[in-house]
C-alpha cells in the first residue's frame, strides 16, 4: 500500500495503510475489496472508470475489477454504474460455459464502486464454442470491462493445421501448410461512424441500416441514422429513427438533444423546447441542450433567456467557441456592441480562424465607429471564406462607411454574384449609388432589394424620395404610402409624403400629410416649416407664422443642445 497505483495520472504519495488514494480515490496495491477481490495492478483508463487486476482470495483465481475513478464521477454516474453491474451479474448467472467472460459481482467499497468479471480463460483441451449469451453480456458490459486479449493470442481464430509426412530423404515438395481463412467479421456501426466522419452520408445510412438489422436494440445505430438522414435533407425519417433511440434509451440527454435539433429543422419549436427539457431533466449538466436551447430561444427573439442558457453552458465548459460566438451574436443583437466584443474576444482566443467571428467582430467594431478596425477583420474573412456573400456585403459597408464608394460598389457586386436574392446588398448598393448621385441605377437597385424583400421600409422610403428628387412626385407617393403601410409611425415618410403633395398641388391633402409628421414627432423642426410653407399657400398666414416661429425655437433649442 502507499503510493496510488495510477503512477501516471496520480502517483500520489499515500500514508503506508492507506487503502485509497487520497488524491484520487483509487484502490492502492493489495488493498483487498470488502475482504474478497485483493487488488494487485492498474491495467488501463477509460472515459471516468479504471481497470485492475486482482485475485479473488476465496478461490485464489484471478480476475478484473472495473471501478468508477472517484475524482471523476458524480453521485448519478456512481448510482447508474450499480445498476448497470447488478443487470450484468443477473445475465450472467444464465452462462455456465466456464470460458465466457462473465460479471460475477460488485459493490462499493470506502469511495468507489466496482464490478468484478472472470478472466474467461479457454482450457487447451477443447475448441471454445461462443456462449449464446455472451453477445449480450459483452454488448452489456462494453464500457465497463473493454475486452483486452489472452496471453498467448490463442482462441476462435486460431485453426487446425494439417502435418504432411515427408520420405526420408527426399526434398521437401509440399508446401507449407495453409490456414483455413476465417470469414471477415463486419463492424457496421463503426463503419457507418467513419463514414458519417467522412461525410458519406449514403454509405453511413446503409451501415446503420445494417447494424439495426442485426441488432435492433441497438441506441447508437439509431441515434447514427438519425444523424445521417437530417444530414440527407429527410427530417421526419431522422425524428423516426431518433424516436426508436428514445424507446430504447429514453433517460438518455444525447438522444432527446439530437431530436430536438429535428424538430428544429422542421420548424415544431414548441416540441424542441420540450425535449431541450427533457435532456435536463435526466442531466442538468449536459451542455449541449444547454446550448441548443439557448440558440432556439435566441431564434425565436428570446434574447434575454438565450442568454442565460448560454451562461449556463458556459459554466459547464467555458471553452465552447460556438456558444462563446452565439452570446455574442445575441448581444449584438441586443445592441449591447461592448459585451457582445468580449464574447467574440473569447470565442476567437478559441478559434481565431473561423471567419464567421471575424465577421461578427467587424460588425461590432463598426457599429462601435470603428469602420478601419472592422474592415481589416472583414478583409480577413474573405480571404479564409472567399465565397460567402456575406463576408463581401459586410466588408463593402465598411467601405461605404468610409465613403470609398467606389470599392464598396465593387465589393456589394461580389457578394449579389454569389447570392443574387441577398437584398440588404441591393439595398445598400442603392445607397451608394444615391451617395453617387446615380439616381437611376439607384432605383434599380431599391427595386432588386423590394423584388426579394418587400417588407424593407427603408428602401421604399429612399426608392420614394429619390422619385421626389427625380420630380417623379405621382411614384415617390405609392413608395412613401408602401412606406407607412408597414409603419404608420414613419415621420420622415409622412413628411416627404407631404412635399410630393405640395408639388402635385394637392395642398389641403399636403397639410393634412404634416400634420400627421407633427404629431408624430412635435420636436422635428423641418416639418413645421414645411407646414409653415403650406399653411402660407392656402392664405392661412397667421397659422404659417405660428409654425415659423416654433421651427425656429426647435432649431435654437438644437443648436443650444
Amino acid at each position: 500500500m502507499g503510493k496510488c497505483l495510477d503512477f501516471k495520472g496520480c502517483g500520489f504519495d499515500n500514508r503506508d495503510e492507506a487503502r485509497f488514494c487520497s488524491q484520487c480515490g483509487l484502490p492502492t496495491g493489495g488493498t483487498v475489496l470488502q475482504g474478497h477481490y485483493e487488488i494487485q495492478s492498474l491495467i488501463g483508463k477509460d472515459r471516468g472508470t479504471a481497470t485492475f487486476q486482482a485475485t479473488d482470495r476465496q478461490n485464489q483465481q484471478a480476475v478484473t475489477v472495473r471501478a468508477l475513478i472517484p475524482r471523476d464521477t458524480n453521485a448519478r454516474e456512481r448510482d447508474n454504474f450499480l445498476q448497470d453491474a447488478e443487470l450484468a451479474v443477473s445475465l450472467s448467472t444464465h452462462v455456465s460455459d466456464p470460458r465466457s467472460i462473465r460479471v460475477i459481482d460488485y459493490g462499493q467499497d470506502g469511495p468507489i464502486v466496482y464490478m468484478v468479471k472472470t478472466t474467461g480463460t479457454t482450457p487447451q483441451s477443447s475448441t471454445p464454442q461462443p456462449s449464446p449469451l455472451s453477445r449480450i453480456i459483452n454488448r452489456l458490459s462494453t464500457d465497463l470491462f473493454p475486452q483486452t486479449p489472452s496471453p498467448g493470442g490463442t482462441g476462435d481464430e486460431e485453426t487446425t493445421q494439417i502435418r504432411i509426412a515427408i520420405p526420408t530423404g527426399r526434398p521437401q515438395t509440399v508446401p507449407p501448410p495453409r490456414k483455413t481463412p476465417v470469414p471477415a467479421v463486419h463492424d457496421w456501426l463503426a463503419e457507418g461512424n467513419l463514414a458519417y466522419e467522412h461525410g458519406d452520408y449514403e454509405q453511413a445510412l446503409m451501415n446503420y441500416d445494417m447494424t439495426i438489422n442485426q441488432d435492433r436494440s441497438s441506441v447508437e445505430a439509431w441515434g447514427g441514422k438519425g444523424a445521417t438522414l437530417l444530414h440527407l435533407g429527410r427530417p421526419e425519417e431522422a425524428l423516426q429513427a431518433y424516436d426508436q433511440a428514445l424507446a430504447l434509451s429514453p433517460r438518455d440527454p444525447e438522444c432527446w438533444t439530437s431530436r430536438a435539433s429535428v424538430l428544429h429543422d422542421l420548424q415544431r419549436y414548441d416540441e424542441e423546447m420540450y425535449c431541450y427539457e427533457q435532456a435536463l431533466t435526466f442531466d442538468p449538466d449536459y451542455i449541449y441542450a444547454w446550448s441548443g436551447r439557448g440558440m432556439a430561444l435566441a431564434e425565436k427573439g428570446y434574447s434575454e433567456e438565450a442568454l442565460v442558457a448560454f451562461d449556463r453552458a458556459l459554466l459547464l465548459d467555458s471553452q465552447q467557441a460556438t456558444v462563446w460566438q452565439a452570446m455574442g451574436d445575441t448581444l449584438y443583437s441586443l445592441q449591447r456592441y461592448d459585451e457582445a466584443l468580449i464574447a467574440i474576444d473569447r470565442a476567437l482566443s478559441l478559434d481565431n480562424d473561423q471567419a464567421s467571428l471575424l465577421d461578427t467582430k467587424g460588425n461590432i467594431l463598426r457599429r462601435l465607429k470603428q469602420p478601419e478596425q472592422a474592415l481589416a477583420l472583414h478583409e480577413r474573412a474573405t480571404q479564409l471564406e472567399p465565397n460567402s456573400a456575406t463576408n463581401w456585403f459586410d466588408k463593402a459597408n465598411d467601405l461605404r462607411d468610409l465613403r470609398r464608394f467606389g470599392e464598396a460598389l465593387n465589393d456589394y457586386d461580389r457578394a449579389l454574384a454569389l447570392d443574387p436574392t441577398l437584398a440588404g446588398a441591393w439595398y445598400n448598393r442603392g445607397n451608394v449609388l444615391a451617395a453617387l448621385r446615380m439616381f437611376e441605377d439607384a432605383l434599380n437597385s431599391y427595386d432588386q432589394a423590394l423584388q426579394y424583400d418587400d417588407g424593407l421600409i427603408s428602401a421604399w422610403y429612399n426608392k420614394g424620395s429619390l422619385l421626389h428628387e427625380l420630380q417623379r412626385h405621382q411614384e415617390a407617393l405609392a413608395a412613401f404610402d408602401r412606406a407607412l403601410a408597414l409603419d404608420v409611425h414613419y415621420i420622415a415618410a409622412w413628411n416627404n409624403k407631404g412635399l410630393s403633395l405640395f408639388a402635385l398641388g394637392r395642398l389641403e391633402e399636403a397639410l393634412a400629410a404634416l400634420d400627421q409628421a407633427t404629431s408624430f414627432a412635435p420636436e422635428e423642426p423641418d416639418a413645421w416649416y414645411n407646414k409653415a410653407v403650406v399653411l402660407d399657400k392656402l392664405g392661412r398666414k397667421q397659422e404659417a407664422i405660428t409654425c415659423r416661429d416654433w421651427a425656429r425655437s426647435l432649431d435654437q433649442q438644437a443648436k443650444q443642445a
